[in-house]
């Protein structure tokens, strides 16, 4: 974790209005490769409150739950899957971020809402928000996913 967050602080961009692309959610894709779904799922989620000494953006509750401990924890649920071949570390990653991503366009849902747009105008824009800094990060992710398991799979196998 103290890797992951490190690394949040080197950025290759940053959104005006929170989120960012950045490789900080690599070592806890590791991390969940290797210690499973509940150790993965635990860290990845106080990952997320750990991001509150970095850059705190807090404008409701629900979105404080939804942009920390929930989205970065839904990181950990890549551990669910054995990561033995690269399709599965592909896949694990992958949905682990469309997950992470729901979670970052509720609360900015609850964010745009409070501007007096409709639901549906909210989520368009959260989706559009959300999906300008986390689908790099998706594609970032799968990439090396990929590599790490076709090159270093030692480093993927589970711990006990």
């Amino acid at each position: 974790m103290a890797t992951a967050l490190a690394l949040s602080y080197f950025k290759v961009f940053q959104m005006p209005g929170g989120g960012s692309v950045s490789f900080s959610c690599l070592p806890l894709f590791l991390l969940a490769a290797r210690h499973g779904l509940h150790r993965g799922v635990a860290c990845c989620g106080l990952y997320g409150l750990l991001l509150l000494i970095n850059s705190p953006t807090i404008l409701h509750p629900i979105q404080f739950l939804m942009d920390y401990p929930l989205a970065y924890a839904s990181i950990g649920v890549s551990g669910a899957v054995l990561w033995n071949t690269p399709l599965k570390a592909v896949t694990a990653t992958t949905a682990a971020n469309f997950i992470r991503l729901h979670f970052h366009v509720i609360a900015g849902a609850v964010y745009f809402s409070a501007n007096s747009n409709t639901a549906k105008q909210a989520l368009i824009a959260s989706y559009a928000y959300n999906l300008s800094h986390l689908l790099p990060e998706i594609i970032i992710s799968a990439i090396f996913a990929f590599f790490l398991i076709k090159n270093q799979k030692r480093l993927c196998e589970r711990q006990r």
